[in-house]
């Protein structure tokens, strides 16, 4: 069901409207990379997250398949980029790029700044179109049921980090420390078949562990032997998790989400 109506848009015209030149780059590599293991690499980066970029002075890099890259620089998340029906080639999830770029002054650039030269890379080099729409789509919010959370505020002033204790294999062991639960749900979206939203309205950073046994949804048999995973069992063996350990749920639902619908893009040209 979409809401509102779709509306064209491409970071040139919107600059041409203005008058003024889009951000960016001064000069910028994009390559092909090809995986030492193709399958692998491919079941891991087909759908994956939003690329992030690596700044360093002002040398910007990152990595990933169109729908990634685009979800990067819009910053949005990764189920919100789709591709539109008149729109569907492979290669916008099968072809991984990575992009290493330069910024054309000698400050180091905000991360808001990078996203809008990507937006111009994207427009430019990709020949990137795309529309905007909202849809109520089916989704997993994250909720705190009437017992409470067994979460507790974290007592820390760090930058949030994740430390392994002790994973092995598909049996993933980690500690989260002063994370939000809106960045715990972006760490855990991989495990799930639909958008997992935030609906817990906890706010701050909390501490806590979960041990989970890691499943991502429409793996094969196949694909999990070759990775050396133990056989598959079929449900979601981390919503039992988070329910027992963190004390929170999972809910299926329905929500309105806006989405970027690629109606066009072409493969990168020559650098």
């Amino acid at each position: 069901m979409v809401r509102g109506a779709a509306i064209l848009a491409i970071v040139a015209v919107a600059a041409a409207q203005t008058g003024t030149p889009p951000p960016a780059f001064e000069v910028a590599s994009v390559k092909l990379f090809a995986p030492q293991r193709p399958g692998l690499f491919f079941f891991a980066f087909s759908d994956g997250p939003p690329s992030q970029f690596q700044v360093s002075g002002t040398r910007v890099s990152t990595r990933g398949n169109l729908m990634s890259l685009v979800a990067g620089a819009y910053e949005l998340e990764r189920f919100q980029v789709s591709q539109g029906a008149d729109w569907a080639d492979k290669w916008a999830t099968s072809e991984i790029y990575d992009i290493e770029a330069r910024t054309p002054s000698d400050a180091i650039p905000t991360l808001a700044q990078v996203r809008q030269m990507m937006q111009t890379l994207l427009a430019e080099r990709f020949h990137l179109k795309f529309s905007r729409q909202t849809t109520v789509t089916p989704v997993y919010n994250l909720v705190v049921p009437p017992g409470g959370a067994k979460i507790k505020p974290s007592a820390f002033t760090d930058a949030p980090m994740t430390r392994d204790e002790g994973s092995a294999g598909a049996q993933i062991r980690t500690r989260f420390l002063n994370y939000s639960m809106a960045g715990f749900v972006t760490q855990m979206r991989w495990q799930f078949d639909r958008p997992l939203l935030d609906k817990t309205g906890l706010t701050g950073g909390f501490d806590f562990s979960l041990d989970y046994t890691a499943q991502p949804p429409g793996m094969t048999a196949a694909a999990a032997a070759a990775m050396g995973l133990p056989d598959l069992e079929p449900g979601q063996p981390i919503v039992a998790s988070i329910r027992e350990q963190l004390g929170l749920r999972v809910v299926a639902a329905r929500e309105p989400v806006e989405i970027l619908v690629i109606v066009h893009a072409e493969r990168p040209s020559a650098n």
